[in-house]
């Protein structure tokens, strides 16, 4: 990077040191300058074009001559370098071109400065000296080149060709000189500060683009920060929600192995009441009240073991489409009459890893809690398909591994769950149930046994459109099967 009072560049020739930075220059000063380039030979071909008048009276004696050289060589050359600056072979030969019109039209000037007669003849000098003002909007080294040439040929022609007198050759001679060094420091002036501004706009760029690199790493940096914060946070709820389930395990199962003591006494015993009772006895019935309210304790006791220890599973390569097909078949018959079942199956197999009688206790529980969230009959639906889960969505379900999952979806036309209700409906004990019709464990296992499993599970609810859950199983490969 260079700044404006550190300019890289040969002094005679102003070009860039840097050949990278010197192509780019040279890209920048052909697109600035194109336009003008364009205009100053559509003038300078109108321009010379009009002192054709001036011919008539200044130089009558070969005014034809002078409208040849006009008409046929200089102005159809000045024109043709015009149609030659819309080709796409005009940013390679500019230079070139340009210097072959300027020569051209002050060649021009000098031909028919030799031809004609004085006093016409010191007259047409004026014209060498507009077609410098035209070179000096070149660069400063083809400028200076032209001029030059131009200088010599007009020497050669007045001392030689045209028997100028010496007080005229001198005169002219040191006003050209004069004029072509001006235009020098002019041009070179010019170009220099082109260049420089060139450096200063490109240095801005640079820095500009530093800055905004430097602002995008920022808001990166920032993003990444606050993606780390928020996989922290839930990573943190997770591992709080694991360990209150394995507090509340481990508390369950205590409880119910002493439970489990005092209900196998009380079953015992009003058992053998029941046996030593004849049934006619009006107090028959109460012991088997007491019998039922004893064995559906026992269950309650039987599902906080289960709730309580992690089960050991017994995983094999299982196909979800043929899970599904033969899970239908058992659902079915726990579903009322006014509930229908429908079944779709992924067109592709679906292998994971898992024990099919603890997924198939998973889907019992859920078909159970869509029956009883479609009193008046609807539609059950059973679907497995195969998705690919990204970082993020995985890291809210407390899983870090992304990939392919294979998915099995229970989804009913129920009452729905209320974002309050959907909060906690994974938490141990917890049931919207009336009481004694359920326990508050059935979905804290169907949790359970899918994060054994290495999966996860979510739920989509609205009020009165029923609920999806979609459980989340690792994809291993096929062929496995």
């Amino acid at each position: 990077m260079y700044t404006r009072n550190e300019v890289p560049f040969n002094v005679a020739t102003l070009s860039f040191l840097d050949r990278d930075l010197e192509n780019a220059f040279r890209t920048d000063f052909f697109e600035k300058n194109l336009a003008l380039y364009r205009v100053i030979l559509i003038l300078g071909a109108l321009l010379y074009a009009l002192f054709g008048i001036h011919d008539y009276w200044i130089i009558p004696d070969i005014w034809l001559e002078a409208w040849v050289i006009r008409f046929v060589f200089v102005c159809p050359l000045l024109l043709a370098v015009f149609l030659f600056t819309y080709s796409k072979y005009f940013r390679k030969f500019m230079n070139p071109a340009m210097i072959l019109a300027g020569f051209s039209a002050g060649a021009g000037v000098v031909a028919m400065f030799v031809k004609a007669a004085p006093p016409g003849r010191y007259m047409y000098y004026a014209g060498l000296l507009l077609c410098l003002i035209f070179f000096y909007r070149l660069r400063f080294l083809p400028a200076t080149v032209l001029s030059w040439c131009l200088f010599i040929l007009y020497e050669v022609a007045a001392i030689w060709e045209a028997g100028t007198m010496t007080p005229v050759l001198f005169s002219n001679t040191f006003v050209f000189v004069s004029f072509i060094i001006a235009g020098m420091f002019m041009c070179y002036a010019m170009e220099r500060y082109m260049r420089s501004d060139f450096l200063l706009r490109r240095t801005i760029q640079e820095r500009n683009d530093q800055i905004i690199a430097a602002n995008r790493a920022l808001e990166k940096e920032a993003i990444e920060r606050k993606q780390a914060e928020e996989e922290k946070l839930a990573l943190e709820a997770q591992l709080s929600q694991a360990q209150k389930m394995e507090a509340v395990g481990q508390l369950a199962e205590g409880i119910a192995h002493e439970f489990n003591n005092i209900l196998t006494a009380i079953i015992g015993y009003a058992g053998f009441i029941q046996k030593k009772m004849d049934k006619s006895d009006p107090l028959h019935p109460y012991v088997g009240n007491i019998m039922s309210s004893g064995q559906r304790a026992a269950r309650l006791t039987r599902d906080l073991l289960t709730f309580g220890r992690k089960q050991r599973i017994e995983a094999k390569h299982l196909n979800l489409n043929d899970f599904a097909i033969k899970a239908k078949a058992f659902l079915c018959m726990m579903l009322d009459g006014d509930i229908e079942m429908s079944i779709t199956i992924c067109d592709q197999p679906i292998v994971v890893l898992a024990d099919s009688l603890q997924l198939e206790q998973v889907l019992v529980n859920l078909a159970s809690n869509a029956r009883d969230a479609m009193p008046c009959g609807g539609l059950l639906s059973l679907r497995t398909d195969m998705v690919d889960m990204d970082r993020e969505f995985l890291l809210a379900h407390g899983v870090a591994q992304p990939g392919r999952y294979g998915r099995i979806s229970v989804a009913d036309m129920g009452t729905g769950i209320d974002q309050a209700t959907l909060a906690r409906i994974f938490e141990p004990f917890f049931t919207t149930k009336d009481v004694g019709k359920g326990t508050g464990l059935g979905l804290s296992m169907v949790y359970g046994i899918v994060r054994q499993h290495r999966g996860f599970i979510d739920v989509n609810s609205e009020l009165g459109k029923g609920t999806t859950f979609s459980i989340f199983l690792p994809v291993v490969d096929a062929e496995a099967v």
